[in-house]
């Protein structure tokens, strides 16, 4: 079993950049302005990707599950320069973890029987799944551990540093 992680929304605040660069929330500036709009002053930022602050909570959840390796799956927009910020952050915040830029349709290419992606966006879940793959909705780091736990996947205490629940 492999264990993917997304960035954007799982270890990333992608929305609270957005918004604090655009001066309101992401679906509002893309109904108010459309999604081409949206994603041109995303790109003419010169790095928008690699200054994205981590999510409140995704020390917790990676401390809980880094001893099993996972693999930081995450989607990128059109164009060439979101990949080399995204590498660049991932190497900030999760050094030595590796991280795997593709578009988000083919997230499912690298999924095998078994092996789980924890996303915060649903539309591709049953690619993943198609594809053999176990699919995590992740809302917040405490209820992706459960949801883990109860797949059998031996997670640990990130507060007390304790060996894994399911060991």
């Amino acid at each position: 079993m492999q264990l993917y992680l997304d960035c954007d929304g799982v270890l990333a605040d992608f929305d609270r950049a957005a918004t604090d660069l655009l001066g309101m929330p992401p679906r509002a500036f893309q109904k108010r302005r459309g999604k081409g709009a949206f994603w041109r002053e995303l790109a003419r930022h010169p790095d928008f990707y690699g200054t994205l602050p981590l999510m409140p909570d995704a020390m917790r959840l990676f401390k809980a599950v880094r001893h099993l390796d996972p693999i930081i799956l995450t989607g990128l927009p059109l164009g060439k320069w979101a990949a080399p910020q995204k590498v660049r952050w991932a190497a900030e915040h999760f050094p030595g973890v590796k991280i795997l830029t593709v578009m988000a349709v083919d997230k499912r290419n690298h999924a095998q029987e078994g092996d789980i992606l924890v996303d915060d966006q649903m539309k591709h879940a049953h690619l993943w799944e198609a594809a053999g793959g176990i699919f995590l909705h992740h809302e917040n780091a405490e209820s992706t551990l459960v949801k883990l736990r109860l797949l059998g996947v031996p997670v640990r205490d990130p507060e007390n540093e304790k060996e894994p629940d399911n060991a």
